[in-house]
């Protein structure tokens, strides 16, 4: 997760000359986690002990992350930004090399286009100990933020559906002429999404002709999923 700033105010809050603290932290990382399922459907052709082959799935998904940073001391206090990100659902689009090891075992390799919907959120609070005062900066170059400590000043979201690329391989069991079974590892990623986070002024309005600071989060969509699945093999 990677913060810039989108106002000479924003820019202040992040290096910390706003609070005189640390600048806000960046660069740690959402692990998400969680299960899919689906379906999927292609076709193959076969020389001797070598496949090739195109594939297409669908999958709907619940995995999730979250991820803070904190920087600063207790005095005069810690910024905190924390952030989530969902992926709900996603699907390739791959071509398919395999060799047959045996006549029933396949180990092929496999990569493509891949798509997917993913949800991003991120706030920002600056914490202090004992009573919560309320903090203003700004203007500064028309802009502005009025927190109150301790509580989510500054926050946004989004939800995108993203492209991007896959790859990853395994291994398929022939059961019998129809059916087989397979393990499968996925690598998808889907580039890099943003999220605008907006002073929210919880504490009171801005002065007249300032308007709310704000800054981005950039985090990678990107994760690992290992598959098992039954085929049924039309001749």
């Amino acid at each position: 997760m990677n913060y810039s700033p989108n106002d000479p105010a924003a820019a202040q809050l992040l290096s910390g000359a706003a609070f005189g603290t640390p600048p806000v932290a960046n660069g740690y990382r959402i692990s998400q986690s969680g299960p899919v399922g689906g379906v999927e459907a292609g076709y193959n052709w076969q020389w001797s002990n070598w496949l090739l082959g195109v594939e297409a799935d669908f999958s709907l998904a619940d995995m999730s992350g979250r991820a803070s940073g904190t920087t600063g001391g207790l005095n005069p206090g810690t910024q905190t930004t924390t952030a989530t990100q969902d992926t709900d659902w996603y699907g390739t689009v791959r071509g398919r090399a395999g060799w047959l090891a045996t006549p029933n075992l396949l180990l092929f390799g496999t990569g493509g286009f891949a798509y997917g919907r993913v949800d991003g959120s991120a706030n920002y609070m600056f914490n202090v100990s004992g009573p919560a005062p309320i903090l203003v900066f700004g203007p500064i170059g028309g802009f502005g933020a009025i927190c109150q400590a301790n509580t989510v000043c500054f926050a946004g979201s989004s939800s995108e559906i993203r492209t991007g690329w896959t790859a990853g391989g395994g291994a398929e069991w022939l059961l019998d002429q129809h059916w087989s079974v397979k393990i499968e590892y996925q690598f998808v990623d889907l580039g890099t999404e943003t999220i605008r986070i907006t002073a929210l002024n919880v504490g009171g309005p801005l002065p007249p002709g300032t308007a709310p600071a704000s800054f981005n989060a950039a985090f990678h969509d990107r994760f690992n999923v290992v598959r098992v699945g039954l085929n049924y093999q039309f001749h």
